[in-house]
């Protein structure tokens, strides 16, 4: 084989490897949209009635950041930068702790460590930077340049709460809190769980056939208002991450599938849920009250 076919056969495995390669998603389709149902049930009566009405709207987006991984495309560029949005590996949480509040200060900060930031994930800036952008949208709504403009704005409210609601419900998924996401990956394996793919059998196969929004929305209380989001946001992650070696025992009691009818499952997928709902409210309801600052307060220079 001469060099030139060589190089040809080296970028085709490349361009066939990438279109085959698995998408990991956060909840599956239903998840995603049974989070930003049940958040936007829970917005107390002073966020403007147009958010609050737009149940449907904001269901439906619930998933779609998960659609622009689409493998059809001829280039990997929208998949490329938009999966690592998607999962924090944590892994350390003395160390997760400490990361700035900026994700370019996080790339350099993991760099600096001996890491790729893409490997390890972007979801607490995915959240972070989506919650900003609804409180500058509710802030234009305020007071718009053009009154004509307002309608306009509406819309855009709408469409990126509802894809803030994706990444924060992908960060009430344990396995998009650490480098065991599909099977434990590493030698140490004290509880022998399982290195089987487990991912999709657990976040979509099972909350397709055994979770409906009535599973979890009693869980959920009226928004509050997060005196520190970024905080709040670490904090909610790190629980989440907390969560993994309960959904690995529990795939030992009852494989993670459609025929999982163990009631412990239920709750522990419920709870993870409701979690997600929870943080979402809160985060559009403090957005809403942020907007009314002309320079609102930042707790982390």
């Amino acid at each position: 084989m001469n060099r030139k076919t060589l190089e040809v056969a080296v970028v085709l495995v490349i361009v066939v490897s990438l279109a085959i390669s698995p998408v990991i998603y956060g909840w599956g389709e239903e998840g995603h949209r049974y989070v930003n149902r049940v958040a936007v049930e829970n917005l107390p009566g002073d966020v403007p009635a147009f958010l609050r009405n737009a149940s449907a709207r904001l269901a439906f987006l619930g998933p779609e950041p998960d659609r622009w991984g689409d493998s059809m495309e001829t280039y990997y560029a929208l998949r490329g930068v938009n999966g690592p949005d998607h999962f924090i590996d944590i892994d350390n949480p003395e160390t997760f702790q400490a990361i700035p509040d900026d994700r370019y200060k996080y790339s350099e900060w993991l760099r600096a460590r001996g890491q790729d930031p893409k490997t390890v994930g972007f979801l607490p800036y995915a959240i972070l930077e989506g919650y900003e952008r609804v409180q500058v949208l509710f802030r234009m709504w305020r007071d718009p340049q053009r009154a004509a403009d307002r309608g306009q704005i509406e819309q855009n409210v709408i469409y990126y709460a509802g894809v803030l609601g994706h990444y924060v419900a992908d960060g009430s998924n344990p396995l998009h809190t650490t480098v065991h996401y599909n099977g434990w990956t590493t030698s140490w394996n004290p509880d022998l769980f399982t290195r089987e793919q487990l991912h999709s059998r657990f976040e979509s196969e099972y909350v397709r056939a055994k979770i409906q929004p009535s599973d979890f929305s009693a869980m959920v209380k009226p928004a509050q208002q997060l005196p520190d989001p970024f905080y709040a946001v670490i904090r909610y992650l790190l629980e989440s991450y907390g969560q993994v070696p309960q959904l690995y025992k529990l795939d030992k009691v009852a494989r993670w599938d459609a025929n999982n009818s163990n009631p412990e499952s239920k709750q522990f997928v419920a709870a993870r849920l409701a979690a997600a709902s929870q943080m979402l409210t809160d985060l559009w309801y403090t957005a809403w009250l942020g907007s009314a600052n002309v320079r609102p307060p930042r707790p982390h220079q």
